[in-house]
This record gives structure tokens, C-alpha cells and sequence, in this order.
């Protein structure tokens, strides 16, 4: 609760999600980082402030429960449901080692996990609980 008090000021985490990428104080932008990082725990939900959106996702159920690691790229327009995991593969032997790259207009359903350096085109459907490691071509259903 206190977290979303101290947020007021922002607007929204969106904005406060822009301003840690952009601040090049460190200290305010660890204290940012801080504000922001408390605000997505009270959500249940981690979506790292480094993680890059073109634009603000569609989040029909807020952001409950969602992942998305550092470093993943998400297009304009993609609707994320609830439990969803957008998560970077950090193994040091393994072959898709990074985060994820999601084009434009893509539908994400409830409980999709996409992982590692996969890139999900344009137009994409992901169905429910679908698991995604390869790259997925544009305007496709998963």
C-alpha cells in the first residue's frame, strides 16, 4: 500500500518504468529502481525496469503475477495475460542464451512461458500455457 502511495507523484508504474531507464543519477535511480521494484511485488509480479516496451502493454487482468526479465524487447500493442513468464535463459553452456524479443500486435494468453533469445514476429498469437523456445515467424499461432 505504501508503495502505491509513494507512486502517486508518477502517474503510473509505466511512467515510473520510463523514468529508471532514463535517469543517469545513480542515486535517484537506484531509489527509483527501489519504488518501482516495491510496486510490482505488491502486484505479485516482476517486471524488470530494464525490460524495454515500445509502448504500454494491455494487461487485462493488471499485472498479476507476470515475469519479464531484464533485457526482454515487447512491441506496441501486445496483450499479456495473467501468470505469463517472458524470461531471459542466463545458462552458461546453453545455445539460446538472452532474452526474448516479442514484435508488434502479439496476444500472449494466460500461463505462456517464452524463453531465452527467441524472437516472436509481428501478429503472433501464443495460446494458453504454451511454452515457446524457438523463434516464432510472423502473423502465426502457437
Amino acid at each position: 500500500m505504501l508503495a502505491r502511495l509513494l507512486l502517486l507523484p508518477f502517474g503510473s508504474t509505466w511512467t515510473l518504468q520510463g523514468l529508471c531507464q532514463r535517469v543517469r543519477n545513480p542515486w535517484l535511480k537506484r531509489s527509483l529502481i527501489f519504488l518501482y521494484t516495491a510496486c510490482q511485488a505488491e502486484s505479485g509480479s516482476s517486471i524488470a525496469w530494464n525490460a524495454r516496451f515500445a509502448g504500454q502493454p494491455v494487461l487485462p487482468h493488471g499485472a498479476k503475477s507476470i515475469f519479464v526479465s531484464g533485457g526482454a524487447r515487447i512491441g506496441r500493442n501486445c496483450v499479456i495475460f495473467q501468470q505469463v513468464t517472458i524470461g531471459s535463459n542466463t545458462l552458461p553452456d546453453s545455445g539460446g542464451r538472452g532474452a526474448p524479443v516479442i514484435g508488434d500486435n502479439c496476444y500472449i494468453a494466460a500461463g505462456a512461458k517464452i524463453i531465452g533469445n527467441v524472437t516472436v514476429g509481428d501478429n503472433v498469437r501464443i495460446g494458453a500455457n504454451a511454452v515457446v523456445y524457438k523463434d516464432v515467424p510472423a502473423n502465426s499461432v502457437v
